[in-house]
């Protein structure tokens, strides 16, 4: 039996150290980011009442510190840049769909360090993209390694794994919880091809099992905290599906080239057939087939939105089969593709908005 892979520091963790480092690169970088802390916690203040200061300091140094290492490894400051898990999917978790949660829920709808938490996770739940997968354990090698280089920068800013070791649990189950599982939700003996259209999020099952080692957990408001959040935090993760046409379309877009550049695909006429089926039956699998909201809170705020896109996914979806299939002719591009289902999802779009 494998024991789970040990996922050490690498040479971005040592070249973001500190706080101080991520500090002075954000201020020449991207200073909108520290920007965007200061305003989010002046909102915060006026949210909440008590004393938050020390949590929030270490919270804001945490967030440095995820934010340029994202950046620097995988984002748009380093050489190795993936065109959907880098520092701007970041930035549409904790800044847009955090917000709006917030804003359509009420600030009041989660306790105050809740909201700070979702945007620790949002900051760290993809800093690692290049671990090789390990298939013995459902939670994604990716994913672990973000887990353990998060709880490295959590100790980094002051917390204790030992005196805040709720703290510690509850990020690693919401980070664990963003794997998008492989591995069928209900026949463990169902087929490769079969379970990429029966899995989906991995949190739903390790709030399950949290449930039934904690038999409980009820009663208990750190686990029902813990549980809560991990699913919130995956419906975040995916909140894509609730998002206007154009944008679902650009996330699936970018998704599309990551994956051709981590296949030493350029976007010529060899990427063609993986783009087409990427975002035809990919598109529809993952909207209609793996993806359903799992908080209650996320299909509360999130779920009418994502009713009110399906018809417009099957459509965008549909035009690119008519357009280019059932056989793609010589000479397409993966590039050719994609605009087209981009002029395609902005002609949907532009009809939604005159609805």
């Amino acid at each position: 039996m494998s024991t789970r892979a040990v996922f050490p520091e690498d040479e971005i963790e040592q070249q973001v150290a500190d706080a101080q480092t991520a500090t002075d690169l954000l201020n020449v970088k991207d200073p909108s980011f520290l920007r965007y802390l200061g305003l989010r916690r002046s909102r915060f203040e006026r949210n909440f009442d008590g004393d938050y200061q020390t949590f929030l300091d270490r919270a804001e140094s945490a967030l440095k510190i995820a934010y340029t290492r994202f950046a620097l490894r995988h984002g748009t400051w380093g050489r190795d840049h993936h065109h959907y898990h880098n520092e701007r999917h970041a930035v549409e978790i904790i800044s847009d769909r955090i917000d709006y949660l917030c804003e359509k829920a009420g600030a009041d709808t989660l306790e105050p360090l809740d909201w700070v938490l979702l945007t620790m996770f949002g900051c760290m739940h993809d800093l690692r993209q290049r671990e090789k997968p390990d298939l013995d354990f459902p939670i994604g090698a990716n994913e672990q390694a973000s887990i353990d280089e998060s709880k490295r920068i959590l100790r980094k800013v002051g917390w204790s794994k030992r005196e805040d070791r709720d703290l510690f649990d509850t990020l690693e189950l919401m980070i664990a919880g963003s794997t998008f599982n492989t591995r069928p939700r209900k026949d463990p003996n169902i087929s490769p091809a079969e379970a990429a259209t029966t899995a989906g999020a991995l949190a739903p099952s390790l709030v399950q099992q949290l449930e039934e080692d904690n038999p409980d957990w009820k009663s208990d408001p750190a686990l029902k905290r813990r549980a809560r959040l991990t699913l919130i935090a995956s419906d975040l993760d995916t909140a894509n599906v609730a998002e206007p046409i154009i944008k679902f379309a650009k996330s699936g877009v970018r998704l599309c080239k990551e994956i051709e550049y981590r296949c030493g695909r350029d976007m010529s006429e060899e990427s063609a057939q993986p783009v087409f089926n990427f975002l035809t039956k990919g598109q529809k699998a993952y909207f209609f087939d793996l993806h359903q909201f799992d908080s209650n809170l996320g299909q509360k705020v999130l779920g009418a939105m994502k009713e009110k896109n399906a018809p417009l996914v099957r459509t965008l979806c549909d035009h690119i089969e008519e357009r280019y299939g059932p056989e793609l002719e010589g000479g397409v591009t993966g590039n050719e593709i994609v605009d087209e289902f981009m002029h395609k999802a902005a002609e949907l779009s532009g009809r939604a908005a005159r609805t």
